[in-house]
């Protein structure tokens, strides 16, 4: 079974910070729309939707796209494989999660070449409550 470590560093009033560490087993399929961090379950108080602030990442493989949960998911991101980067979007307030109506709020990761071949990355975002 794929080894998926998420961590909650850091759970303030307006903003949190998780770090998302993944390693796959080589047997397991890709990652499809996995949630990352439901905000309703996940925040102390919960909140409702969230926008991405800043991402740090090291992906040794594979690459992956972070989505906002709807009937149709909302895709805001995508984390070239092989590489490591960071992106700060805090200029323009963030990635918001501009899913429609029957948003959940949820954070998801899909992942491309996570498999077969056995892989390690790790994922820190930070995320302001809306």
């Amino acid at each position: 079974m794929s080894n998926i470590v998420q961590t909650l560093i850091s759970d303030g009033p307006t903003k949190a910070i998780i770090q998302i560490y993944l390693e796959s087993n080589g047997i397991e399929e890709e990652l499809t729309d996995y949630v990352l961090l439901d905000p309703s379950l996940d925040f102390s108080p919960a909140a409702d939707q969230m926008s991405i602030l800043q991402v740090w990442y090291g992906l040794s493989g594979f690459s992956a796209t972070l989505s906002f949960d709807d009937l149709t998911d909302s895709p805001c991101w995508n984390l070239p494989g092989d590489t490591d980067g960071y992106y700060d979007f805090r200029y323009f307030g963030g990635l918001k999660d501009r899913s429609g109506i029957d948003h959940t709020g949820k954070l998801l990761i899909s992942t491309s070449g996570f498999s077969p071949q056995p892989k390690k990355g790790t994922i820190i975002i930070e995320l302001k409550k809306n």
